[in-house]
């Protein structure tokens, strides 16, 4: 009843009647029409409007009566103010009639879910797909319940123009974006409810160490390229938006429970409903008991929260508190040693590149000279607390939004970093010989022994490799707080304009401190520590080459304090020149504090005659350098849309991006200079939808004008870990198509594929060989590790009165390259998962799901150490990572 009295009240005041023809559709879409249709602003949380539709409407009435008819049966509450018309859920999606009576649900956009664009843009009105002009891919709340991601990588698999690596685990995994020869998450930023998880990604403390997927993330959109350089800071290639659950009005949740045949136990839920005084709150998150698909000695684990409490505030306005907290130990793996025929990679006996790791029992800890004895064993052990606030108000006619964290991150990251091949026993003894016999000089013989108990080095049959390498502790601290404040407005001016200005503003302070050691190990599945030892002529002792299968306990040392201060100015204009035609432009623009204290290292004597791998051990000096660097820069693009008619629209983009630098550039062997990454990237874009096909095709084309490759490799006397980087330029052009189709009722496909030629230029490479200098030129070749096809189909099938659905992925990929100088081919590969879902009752799922069903090896990438510019090949052993084998799950959902 009030609602109608509020309504009575608005139609009083002016309430405009309109001709209304709405077919029976997304309930967002409808609600973008009215709201053009009467001239007014559109203010809706995307989380509101997703999976909500509405039947048709047809007839002259007024905005008003409109609005309630078209939202009240999609559970919606749609308000007419001052500053437009306000959208807020009433309750969850309407379920009319009961599971198993319900006919197959009319399917929704197969490409992208709702007809609603809720990123990639910010604006007064809500946008359909057909009015998008880029390139995006949405994964609604169904997508993620079906394949339920432990990771970010895992998120993104599959999305078009991304190459995922998940290989390495929970974590620190790495990806490339299309047409864009950077690492890990250099490229994309990564948000959640639009605000960055992290600001910058920097050394050892990546993105997805702090991002782990359930239940309270209820759906995610990823924005390649166009407005993301806008928008958001470092993301030239994209960006990708986690949207949490938002509370509710009524009380209810949901709980899910998932174990896996390698032995995870995962346990992740929400509980929300109404508290009182107006407020809403939902609070959440997810625990685990996890001894990884891989082979190591530990059992990780652990959890996070999130609370979030929403209230509506005076004026149409709402806010938002929230935090969020993790604390938990993650998996990452580095690259292990396989067999290279010059066209095959294959395994070598003793390990198993789907299962097998290098961390067992005589790597759980480790004792490095600048930090101590470390719990090498546990991986990553990640720490985080986000305190969160989003204010939104209608104001002047337009609708100003401030959104504002503080984050507060620890991270003590472990690892096993690879350093080259694995090489005969033999070879390792004849390497030591000379550095053995003149420290010990009645040395006769060296043996290779167990470090643990002495005992002689046995090779496997097929297999008398050893391996070096470089176990690693990283601790890093992190202190943020971003604030991002925007006002959108729309006005009529020689057309209409959906207006947008923001101001962007952060402050960090980045603590980081690495030690790397170095290891002789068996080269097979959590191999034992290996002693090189010197030995006279009667079998006794008289030194070792190693310290309890320790080369050294400290062969690299960093530390730095880095701070930056950034403020970024952005507008955003989407023009409707029109009734077919936009233009969308947008600008924005950065400046940016770096500084940072460098630590320099200092090397000592162990003081053990007894060993050469103390005698020169990296440390701490207490003596520091300061640097520091104010650099400026501006991104812009320009797209022009045409509405070709109901089913078609095309748009065509130009972008200037650019990425400015962290101070994680200071480091030692780093840049003093460091300079600011421009991007130029061009995109032609279609997308026709026809009832429930669909398809989106985009062809683009970028290049780097200057681009710093880095380059990290050992110092080969005393095996010192060199960070470098080396000047190239490059470009890359390409065309990703997704297509999408539901033919029957219960049955949904959806393919995707991006080719792309990617090409370095201006690559050259000078190097000092037997006192005369070489240089390799390495234009012309394809960046490492991007395919030039990737693809991936999906298949959904309903089985009619029986409450089940059988879901299937193929994903395919073609030949990369492990290194720049593309020496190392990695083979193409084609992964299968499988999965079946039984609706028990209405408050009951059961899952059922294998990923790479057939356990095939698929090969991802090369040595990340020494072998990225041009790989190594020891008498036919690459150094390789994988991913993991096949791993079953069963997960229950119960929602209450």
């Amino acid at each position: 009843m009030t609602m109608f009295v509020a309504l009575a009240l608005v139609a009083a005041q002016g309430d405009p009647l309109l001709s209304i023809d709405l077919p029976a559709q997304p309930v967002g879409a409808g609600l973008d029409r009215l709201a053009r249709q009467a001239g007014e602003a559109l203010v809706a949380r995307p989380g509101d409007l997703a999976g909500r539709r509405s039947p048709a409407l047809h007839g002259r009435m007024r905005l008003s009566i409109a609005l309630a008819r078209w939202c009240a049966p999609a559970g919606l509450s749609c308000r007419r103010i001052a500053g437009g018309i306000v959208v807020r859920a009433l309750g969850p999606v309407p379920r009319a009639i009961p599971l198993r009576a319900r006919p197959a649900p009319p399917p929704e956009d197969p490409m992208t879910g709702p007809d609603v664009i809720v990123s990639g843009r910010r604006g007064m009105t809500v946008q359909g797909e057909l009015e998008r002009s880029y390139s995006a891919s949405h994964l609604d709340a169904v997508e993620l319940a079906r394949r339920a991601p432990q990771s970010l990588a895992e998120l993104l698999s599959g999305l078009p123009g991304l190459w995922v690596d998940s290989s390495a685990g929970v974590a620190a995994n790495t990806i490339r974006v299309r047409g864009i020869p950077l690492d890990g998450y250099q490229a994309i930023a990564v948000q959640e409810d639009g605000l960055p998880v992290q600001h910058d990604t920097l050394p050892w403390t990546d993105i997805d160490q702090f991002v782990r997927p359930d239940l309270m993330i209820e759906s995610s959109d990823y924005v390649r390229g166009g407005p993301s350089a806008i928008f958001a800071s470092n993301a030239p290639g994209g960006v990708l938006n986690l949207r949490t659950r938002a509370p509710r009005d009524r009380a209810g949740g949901e709980m899910r429970a998932t174990t896996t045949d390698y032995g995870l136990i995962r346990w992740e839920g929400y509980a929300t409903g109404p508290v009182g005084g107006g407020w809403r709150v939902i609070a959440g998150g997810s625990v685990a008991r996890d001894p990884t698909v891989r082979r190591i000695a530990s059992t990780l684990g652990g959890g996070q929260f999130r609370v979030r409490a929403d209230h509506d505030v005076g004026g149409g306005g709402h806010v938002s508190l929230g935090v969020h907290g993790l604390d938990d130990d993650t998996l990452n793996i580095s690259s292990f040693p396989m067999r290279y025929d010059g066209r095959r990679i294959t395994p070598l006996p003793g390990f198993d590149p789907r299962r097998g790791s290098f961390l067992g029992p005589e790597l759980t800890r480790l004792r490095f000279a600048a930090l101590g004895d470390r719990p090498l064993g546990r991986n990553n052990r990640n720490r985080m607390v986000t305190p969160s606030l989003t204010w939104t108000q209608p104001v002047a006619g337009g609708v100003l939004t401030l959104r504002t964290h503080y984050r507060a991150s620890r991270t003590e990251r472990y690892a096993l970093s690879s350093s080259g091949g694995a090489i005969p026993a033999a070879q390792a003894i004849a390497d030591a010989l000379p550095r053995l016999t003149t420290a010990f000089p009645a040395t006769t013989q060296i043996a290779l022994r167990h470090a643990s108990d002495g005992s002689a080095f046995v090779p496997l049959p097929g297999n008398d490799r050893v391996i070096v390498l470089n176990p690693v502790a990283a601790d890093t601290r992190l202190n943020e707080a971003i604030v991002d404040l925007s006002y959108a407005h729309a006005l009529e001016a020689a057309g209409h304009h959906d207006l947008t200005l923001g101001l962007y503003a952060v402050g960090y302070r980045w603590d980081f401190r690495r030690a790397v050691a170095r290891a002789l190990l068996e080269a097979r599945d959590q191999g034992r520590r290996l002693d090189l030892v010197a030995l006279d002529g009667s079998g006794r002792v008289l030194g070792r080459a190693t310290d309890d299968g320790l080369l050294s306990t400290g062969s690299t040392y960093e530390a730095v304090q880095g701070r930056q201060h950034m403020i970024a100015l952005y507008a955003a204009d989407e023009w409707q020149l029109g009734p077919r035609w936009r233009l969308d432009w947008g600008l924005r623009h950065e400046r940016a504090a770096l500084s940072a204290t460098v630590e320099r290292p200092m090397f000592m004597d162990g003081g053990d005659p007894t060993t050469l791998a103390d005698d020169r051990i990296a440390v701490g000096s207490g003596l520091s350098d300061a640097r520091a660097k104010r650099i400026a820069r501006t991104a812009a693009t320009l797209a022009v849309h045409w509405r070709a008619s109901d089913r078609l629209g095309a748009f065509a983009r130009a972008t200037r991006a650019m990425r400015l630098p962290d101070p994680g550039v200071f480091r030692i062997g780093g840049s003093d200079q460091p300079r600011a990454l421009t991007i130029e990237q061009a995109e032609l874009g279609l997308i026709w939808r026809r009832g429930t096909t669909g398809l989106d095709a985009t062809l683009f084309a970028s290049r780097f004008p200057d681009i710093a490759l880095p380059d990290l490799s050992l110092d080969p006397a005393t095996g010192a870990v060199r960070v470098g980087a080396y000047q190239a330029a490059a470009r890359t052009i390409g065309l990703e198509v997704g297509a999408g189709a539901a033919p029957l009722p219960g049955l949904s496909l959806r393919a995707t594929v991006t080719w792309q030629d990617p090409r370095l230029q201006s690559y050259r490479i000078a190097s000092l060989t037997d006192g005369a200098v070489t240089v390799m030129d390495l234009s012309g070749r394809i960046p490492r590790r991007v395919p030039r096809i990737m693809a991936s189909l999906s298949a959904s099938a309903a089985l009619p009165g029986t409450g089940v659905t059988l879901d299937g992925d193929l994903s395919a990929m073609g030949r990369r390259y492990a290194d720049d100088a593309n020496s190392l081919a990695l083979p193409g590969f084609a992964l299968v998962n499988m999965g079946a879902r039984f609706d028990a009752t209405e408050a009951l799922t059961l899952r059922l799901r294998a990923t790479n069903l057939f356990d095939r090896i698929a090969i991802m990438q090369g040595d990340a150490l020494g072998g990225e510019v041009r790989a190594g090949d020891n008498g036919g052993i690459v150094t390789v990572r994988a991913q993991q084998g096949r791993v079953v799950s069963l997960s229950a959902d119960w929602r209450f």
